[in-house]
């Protein structure tokens, strides 16, 4: 039977339909939409890690020098936070760059590990002639946003607009990115994940495609043989010295007068130097490893080399053994120098060719006079019985140094000495008796020394002694002695800490070396002004010594960093630096906008301004004589981190008002004509310029939309600096008078005010206590030294007036965390009150007396309380704990109070100051 239940045509057509589900097609969209670009950007990172490339592969040959750093990140870090960084940075010409290292590491992003992780790549570098070079970085994962960025340069022009001067150029071969700097362009382009970064375009077409074999073998394992903690860089040394000799025979030839003639001139105008490189060659690269801390320094040079002469040849391939002088020195030496590469006669072989004819002919005369003299040559005289071993060293027991070599043959010695002391020029005097040592003396003739002053030259007659085959001379008979005594005692340099400490890593195997101490001696390297030089000198004691092997020279250094003498007082980098005139204020400092610290300061009718991290100058003209100030941030302190400067003010003794940004440009509305004579130093009071005046006499408030307007009027002109306080202004004008007045910060006399002083004073006052008008104090001396404090509504604080002892016209210092007010007399001493009037202590200042002192309090150390500095008397700056202890390390070079502002970056105030030698001085802080 048919179904008599059948659907009907229309809800069949319905259930036959598929349910349309818009969710589900919406999320498919969205997951089409994100995971396609997820998955795309993974396996562009997955690629960009698996396809690598090789940095040292794109170097091109020839280079001068090279260098490799695993992490460059790591080495940025810990290079910048060193202070022989700013040292190697102080030459003028490198300011700017030593402004950008010192602006990078006060960047909180630099020391960050989002920072770390970035620049964890590996970057190699190459220096070609003339300064051109390669350098190649192995990004990695961090290529992948590299590979996409000439098709972003298309689809978006102006992203590459964001950093200035950079573009991509698709039709240059090969297709670059371009950098415009100043007046140079840097090339690079990307090679599977190795950005390779040119000076020129020829560089980088070279090194755009990695060398087919690979790296080159000699430098493959030159860069493996680094030391752990260490940094290597590579030097062709052919190159290096090829170019060092012609350029020294271009400067000898041209001081000669000869630079027309020079292919005639020859070997005539090659210095000693240059004809011992021309005999020598260097068949690989030199390797230099650095390890650089702010404590120590370590470096090791070591220089394949093969000579063709065979005198040079056989001393160069003399291994070298510890010598025997290093058991000898005693304990007081402070600096020696001692060579030990052979005897005097083959040193005289192996060198006398590069010396040249004019060191021969000189041999040759000195060799005739020794004969005619003692019937014995030079060859008698000296070399038959001395020793592989000869130098000099000073002691701290004395002033004259002390020479020492060591004895081959004691027997042939006797026989010179006697030899000589019997001849008619030389004669030995044995009266010098010091404790139970006879001190022989080498003396010439009467006759001879008497002739020889009449022609202005003046002989040298030493005192000697033999012992342990060895002799020793120097012009004191007590400090040979001595020194000689420490020795037989067993009392040696090699036992002492310093010794120990500077010596480390240094093997004592050596054809030459020194010891050295800067407070004694300065080493051949470091008597220079350069970069390199000042760096050194930060490392004030070590060991440096040369040593010879088989086909090969090792040089290594090793040395210590001076001990500070105290705090503030090592001398930053770059400073002193000139002022560029004379300075007639002290510096004021502040930050600008960029976070640099500037100083600013007074010369004649102008405003000086420096970078202090960059050295860069700044100048405004002013229409008299007059004072420069700064102003910061609402409660925030210019000098301090985060003190950013809103405006340098200017006032000049005609009463035109000057407002500057921080590069000294005038801002609007300024310069100002106030037609009112200005008599002394402006502050600062919420924004303002406060400045005294005479015609009135009163306070000029100068705001910065260019309104002013006078406080109320004194019976007298101020002419020191107005203080002021969150809730007050303050001024003394100096008169028989003596009233104090004191006003709200909108120039109005606050009720009570003036107060009568019992005496002339010359001082500016100062707020002490809270800052505020409940707990606040206005403190001011009188020359007589009659101490006033005043609460806000003018009655006298309880234990005031204090009597001290001498004369004043320093404005006294308040220290809030201690809690007390300092004072230094004209006489020098210092003075500490508490705010009930209490005497808490007084103590010589050290300087002589003067008038013109200053005394200022600033927590340098960052402990909470303040240290306590003075100055007057000299170009001298002394330094006090709160409770009156002398600071070690100072004085230091400077007059005038000092400032304090972070230069380095380190994140710690440094002290600037006025040197009297119109310089700018700046102290590291701690």
């Amino acid at each position: 039977m048919p179904d008599t239940e059948q659907p009907l045509p229309s809800e069949a057509g319905r259930s036959a339909r598929p349910r349309r589900r818009p969710l589900r097609a919406l999320a498919w969209t969205l997951g089409v939409a994100v995971v396609v670009p997820v998955v795309a950007a993974a396996a562009l990172v997955l690629w960009s890690v698996l396809i690598r490339g090789e940095p040292a592969a794109h170097m091109p040959d020839g280079f001068e020098a090279y260098a490799s750093l695993p992490s460059a990140g790591a080495f940025a870090r810990d290079a910048l936070d060193l202070k022989a960084v700013d040292a190697m940075l102080s030459s003028p010409g490198l300011g700017y760059v030593r402004g950008l290292a010192r602006s990078l590491r006060s960047k909180p992003f630099f020391r960050s590990s989002a920072f770390a992780r970035l620049a964890d790549v590996r970057l190699d570098a190459a220096l070609y002639d003339g300064g051109s070079f390669v350098a190649a970085a192995a990004l990695g994962y961090r290529s992948a946003a590299l590979r996409l960025l000439p098709l972003a340069a298309r689809v978006a022009p102006g992203l590459l607009a964001r950093v200035p001067g950079l573009s991509y150029e698709a039709d240059a071969t090969p297709p670059r990115f371009e950098l415009a700097v100043g007046g140079s362009r840097l090339y690079a382009i990307r090679y599977r994940d190795v950005l390779v970064v040119a000076s020129s375009e020829e560089l980088l077409l070279k090194a755009s495609i990695p060398r087919v074999s690979g790296v080159e073998p000699a430098l493959a394992a030159a860069l493996k043989e680094v030391r752990p903690g260490s940094f290597r860089f590579l030097a062709d040394t052919a190159g290096f010295f090829s170019s060092r000799s012609q350029a020294d025979s271009r400067s000898q030839a041209d001081s000669q007068g000869q630079a027309g003639s020079q292919g005639q001139a020859g070997s005539r105008n090659q210095s000693a130097f240059s004809r011992l490189i021309a005999g020598m060659s260097f068949p690989s690269f030199a390797a230099v490893d650095l390890t650089l801390a702010d404590d120590r320094i370590s470096v090791s040079v070591k220089l394949p080399a093969v000579a063709g002469d065979p005198a040079l040849a056989e001393l160069l391939a003399r291994k070298s053994r510890t010598p025997s002088a290093l058991s000898r020195l005693p304990e007081s030496v402070s600096y020696f120098s001692l060579l030990s590469a052979g005897a005097p006669a083959e040193l005289w072989k192996a060198l006398s060719p590069a010396l040249g004819d004019k060191a021969e002919a000189t041999y040759a005369k000195a060799d005739d006079a020794s004969k005619a003299a003692f019937g014995l040559g030079l060859d008698a005289l000296l070399f038959s019985w001395m020793g592989d071993e000869l130098g000099a060293y000073g002691s701290s027991l004395g002033a004259e140094p002390v020479f020492f070599a060591s004895i081959s043959d004691e027997k042939a010695r006797r026989n010179v000495f006697d030899r000589a002391f019997g001849s008619l020029f030389l004669g030995r005097d044995v009266s010098a008796l010091v404790g139970d040592t006879r001190v022989p003396r080498i003396v010439f003739p009467a006759f001879l020394r008497s002739f020889l002053d009449m022609v202005g030259v003046r002989l040298v007659e030493p005192f000697y002694l033999v012992e342990d085959g060895f002799i020793y001379a120097s012009q004191s008979a007590e400090l040979l002695a001595a020194c000689v005594a420490e020795s037989r005692q067993g009392r040696l340099l090699v036992k002492t800490d310093r010794w120990k400490e500077g010596s480390r890593g240094v093997s004592p195997e050596s054809s030459a070396s020194l010891f050295y101490s800067l407070d004694r001696s300065a080493p051949f390297f470091m008597r220079g002004s350069t970069g390199l030089e000042s760096a050194l000198r930060l490392y004030g004691r070590g060991v440096a010594s040369l040593r010879l092997g088989k086909g090969s020279l090792e040089l290594e250094l090793s040395a210590v960093a001076s001990a500070g003498r105290g705090r503030g007082t090592d001398s930053l980098p770059g400073f002193p630096a000139a002022a560029g005139g004379r300075m007639s204020s002290d510096p004021v400092v502040g930050r600008s906008g960029s976070g640099a610290p500037m100083a600013y300061w007074t010369s004649g009718s102008s405003v000086a301004a420096m970078d202090l991290s960059s050295g860069a100058r700044f100048g405004a003209a002013m229409d008299a004589p007059g004072w420069v100030t700064v102003a910061g941030p609402a409660g925030a302190p210019v000098g301090s981190p985060g003190g950013e400067i809103t405006a340098v003010w200017a006032v000049s003794e005609r009463g035109t008002v000057y407002r500057m940004d921080a590069r000294l440009a005038s801002l609007d509305g300024f310069p100002l004509l106030t037609g009112q004579s200005v008599s002394g130093p402006p502050s600062i009071s919420a924004g303002r310029l406060v400045a005294p005046v005479s015609a009135e006499p009163a306070l000029m408030i100068v705001s910065p939309d260019g309104q002013y307007r006078f406080s109320g009027a004194f019976g007298s002109r101020a002419r020191s600096r107005p203080a002021v306080s969150s809730y007050a202004i303050a001024a003394l004008p100096r008169s028989f008078d003596s009233e104090l007045y004191v006003m709200d910060t909108q120039g109005t006399l606050v009720p009570g005010w003036p107060v009568p002083l019992s005496g002339l004073a010359s001082a500016a006052p100062v707020f002490a206590g809270d800052d505020s008008a409940q707990g606040g104090l206005v403190v001011a001396v009188t020359e007589d030294g009659n101490l006033f404090a005043f609460r806000a509504d003018a009655t006298a604080a309880p234990g005031f007036p204090v009597p001290l002892e001498g004369s004043f016209d320093a404005a006294p210092a308040w220290a809030p965390g201690w809690r007390s007010l300092y004072l230094v007399s004209a006489e020098g001493r210092l003075w500490r009150v508490g705010t009930d009037g209490s005497m808490l202590g007084t103590a010589p200042s050290a300087r002589p007396a003067a008038r013109g002192s200053s005394v200022s309090a600033f927590d340098s150390d960052g402990d909470g309380r303040e240290e306590i500095y003075v100055s007057g008397g000299g170009d001298a700056l002394y330094a006090f704990s709160g409770d009156l202890e002398p600071l070690p390390g100072y004085p230091i070079s400077g007059s005038g109070v000092p400032a304090f502002i972070d230069v380095d970056g380190d994140g710690k105030a440094d002290l600037i100051e006025r040197g009297a030698d119109d310089t700018v001085r700046a102290y590291s802080g701690l």
